[in-house]
Parts: structure tokens; C-alpha cells; sequence
């Protein structure tokens, strides 16, 4: 157990220093070269050079600076970058707070407005060739794959996971997901673990993006690189988004039947899970809650 008490701790600070100190060293020299320019000299570069000079401080100083304030400095900023993350998590993912209750109706009235043209479009369409119909149902499912209930496209496309799930297999993705990932093979958990580190990155680099604005305050071309992260971030974040719901989805197709059995239900191998089971699959989670 100390063993692998002892190889946990070392991963921590490995994963830690990677995450936090590491980019916060690089935001912090960034920040300290944006502060040394200014909007007057921003693109005075000879400026730079006094930040390489100890400036008559002592070398007892210079070492505290580079041992101690700068990995402080860069673990605040680390951390801070993961606040902003966090709040872009929040608004990308899930309903918008009561504060914001405005604007994320009309987003999302504007999303559902779209859909419903391009449903409409759809269902309406003369011309049912597959290839036609193919076209005019990926224009609706590029505006969401259910009708529109949050104001971003993220935030649909995690819930149309719900949404299909319970529509196709009536089971309760809130209370079978914990019961499902333990029937699931190591393989099928790697790939979502994958999915779901490779959207949390995505949403740390627009995070680190939103961290950056700040220099701008004294720096103004500080605003180049922070929209070039936040915008890099946010496409990362759609196409992570999408990996992650398919896998998700996917779970629930290949497992849902698996999951039956284990729970005592007449589910035969191989057999694909129907809604009638799949309510009394919910049923049981529920527990009547």
C-alpha cells in the first residue's frame, strides 16, 4: 500500500507541475515581458533585456525570485486558468444561471428557431433521394440533434444523450450511467476516460485563452493570442464534445442489454435491449426517487 500510496503522490505532482506550473511559468514571463513594454513600447523588444538583469538586487534575491515567487506566481496563474475553464464549462455545458436567464432564452429560442426551419425543410422536402435527405437532415443535426432546450451547441449535444437514450431505450441516464460503466470492458472505460481528458484539455486551453486577456489591460496585443487560444479551445471543445457523446451513446447501444442481465432482467444474448425493459431497467435504478 506505501508502494502505491508513494506512486500516486508521484504521478500527482507530475500531473500538477504539467498542468499548473509548467504553462503558469510561461503565462507568467509572458505577462512580466507584456508589463515590461507597455501600449507605449509594445513592440520595443529591446525593452526585454532588463528583465534578464538583476538590476542591482542581490544574487540571495534573484534565487528567491526564480525558487520560490515565480512557482508561486505560476501555480496562482495555473490555478486561476483552471477557474476560467471552469466558469466556460459551466456556461458551454449546462443551463445558465438564473443571472443570465435572459439572453440564454433568446439563444436558445434562436437555436430552436433554426432547427425548426431546418426540420421543417426536411419533413417538407419533394425530392426524398437519400442523398437529398441526407443533406437537409445533417444542415438540422448541425444545429442539434433534438430540438434546441440549451443556448450553446455543446450543451445540446451532451443532452441529446439523455434525450435519444431514453427516447430509444427508455432507461434514465442519470441513474444507469454508474451501473453501466461497471459493466463496461477496460478498453470501452479507456476510451471515454480518453474522450473526457481530451475535452477537459480543450476546455483548460480556452481557459489559459481567457487567463490572457488580462495582459491586454497594459499590453493591448496580448488580445491576439488570447482569441487565437479561446478560439482554438472552443473548436477543440465541439469536436471533444461530439467524441465523447457518440462513446457515450455508443455505451448504452453495445451495453444496455449487458446491464439488464446483471440487474436480473430477461434480456437473451445478443438480444438488443426494447423500451419495455428498459423502463422497468429505470424503474429499479430509481427506486422509486
Amino acid at each position: 500500500m506505501n508502494t502505491v500510496v508513494a506512486e500516486l503522490g508521484r504521478k500527482y505532482v507530475e500531473r500538477w507541475a504539467a498542468m499548473l506550473v509548467l504553462p503558469g511559468l510561461l503565462y507568467v514571463a509572458g505577462a512580466a515581458a507584456a508589463w515590461r513594454l507597455g501600449h507605449a513600447h509594445w513592440a520595443d523588444l529591446g525593452r526585454l533585456t532588463g528583465l534578464m538583469e538583476e538590476d542591482g538586487r542581490s544574487v540571495s534575491s534573484v534565487w528567491l525570485l526564480a525558487v520560490v515567487v515565480l512557482p508561486v506566481l505560476s501555480a496562482a496563474a495555473g490555478l486561476a486558468a483552471r477557474g476560467a475553464a471552469a466558469l466556460l464549462g459551466r456556461l458551454w455545458f449546462d443551463p445558465w444561471p438564473r443571472g443570465l436567464g435572459r439572453p440564454a432564452r433568446r439563444l436558445t429560442a434562436a437555436r430552436a428557431a433554426r432547427w425548426e426551419a431546418a426540420d421543417a425543410a426536411f419533413r417538407a422536402e419533394p425530392d426524398r433521394t437519400p442523398a437529398r435527405l441526407d443533406a437537409l437532415a445533417a444542415r438540422r443535426n448541425a444545429v442539434a440533434l433534438v430540438p434546441p432546450a440549451r443556448p450553446t451547441w455543446s450543451g445540446d449535444r451532451l443532452r441529446a444523450v439523455d434525450v435519444r437514450v431514453w427516447g430509444w431505450y427508455r432507461l434514465d441516464v442519470v441513474f444507469s450511467w454508474p451501473r453501466l460503466w461497471l459493466v463496461l470492458t477496460e478498453s470501452e472505460q479507456n476510451a471515454l476516460r480518453a474522450a473526457r481528458t481530451e475535452l477537459d484539455a480543450a476546455v483548460a486551453l480556452a481557459g489559459w485563452g481567457v487567463l490572457t486577456l488580462l495582459p491586454a489591460l497594459w499590453w493591448w496585443p496580448a488580445v491576439l493570442p488570447a482569441g487565437a487560444l479561446v478560439a482554438v479551445g472552443l473548436r477543440r471543445t465541439r469536436a471533444a464534445v461530439d467524441t465523447l457523446a457518440h462513446l457515450t451513446e455508443a455505451a448504452f447501444d453495445l451495453r444496455g442489454g449487458l446491464l439488464a442481465r446483471e440487474l436480473g432482467f430477461a434480456v437473451a444474448e445478443g438480444e438488443r435491449l426494447t423500451p419495455d425493459v428498459g423502463a422497468r431497467v429505470t424503474a429499479h435504478l430509481r427506486k422509486h426517487a
